[in-house]
């Protein structure tokens, strides 16, 4: 194991109870309420930011106002989703800090799995309704994670070719915010660490700034090649309509 990295394989903190009032038991820590509550954030937020993105031109022309929303949205996703939704949904959860040296160390926890039943015995109809309720919140768990960075990877692309220059570093921001937090899920649900010094913070860092440099680089070619077209083709966000055509 990488002196720089930690695996911890423990989730023992803040457990709730489950349903039936034990500490553990079928209904894993969480109860069915708390899993609609970490669905509808875990789905709410990252929505949110799409409908911003693609409808905002319906309501105004300002560049800045629909900007600040969808940032602040996908903030919001990335937070509730690295602190609440893995742990709750899935019983993962990822963070950094920094240790007495001052390098920053990052741990991965995972909740060890419910216990089998023992051979022979039978489980009740509740207990499972519940497993297959924890069941199926996993696998939506993992849907709106993986799809998020696949769709605001075909807005930058739709974006970028039809020179919506604005939008694109829009698109590029999200598409970092919701890749790192694939990037690292995996990492947790594989127990694994990063290699050769890599991690989310770093991946993002890098990717944005690429990303930056390259929408302001080809902004100024466009415009010393009396690209008045481009300029106002970026004020307005691509809508629905025009994605779907794309």
């Amino acid at each position: 194991m990488d002196s720089r990295d930690e695996v911890v394989l423990a989730l023992t903190d803040d457990i709730d109870t489950d349903e039936s009032g034990a500490s553990g038991g079928a209904a894993g820590p969480f109860g069915a309420s708390s899993r609609r509550f970490a669905l509808i954030g875990h789905f709410g937020f990252r929505v949110a930011a799409i409908i911003i993105y693609l409808f905002c031109s319906w309501f105004t022309y300002s560049f800045v106002l629909p900007f600040v929303l969808v940032l602040i949205t996908l903030a919001l996703d990335f937070w509730f989703v690295k602190n609440i939704s893995g742990r709750i949904l899935v019983g993962l959860r990822w963070s950094s800090y920094l240790d007495e040296n001052g390098q920053t160390r990052w741990r991965f926890d995972a909740r060890p799995p419910a216990p089998e039943p023992a051979q022979g015995v039978q489980l009740t109809r509740r207990e499972l309704a519940i497993r297959s309720s924890q069941a199926n919140a996993a696998r939506l768990f993992w849907i709106g994670l993986i799809a998020t960075p696949i769709v605001w990877c075909l807005f930058l692309l739709v974006a970028v070719f039809s020179l919506h220059l604005r939008w694109a570093l829009v698109s590029a921001m999200a598409l970092g915010m919701s890749a790192v937090n694939l990037f690292a899920y995996i990492r947790c649900r594989m127990s694994g660490t990063f290699g050769g010094g890599a991690t989310p913070s770093t991946l993002l860092a890098g990717f944005q700034a690429k990303m930056v440099r390259q929408m302001f680089s080809d902004l100024v070619s466009t415009i010393n090649k009396g690209g008045g077209f481009a300029k106002a083709s970026a004020n307005n966000p691509p809508t629905g309509s025009a994605t779907m055509e794309a």
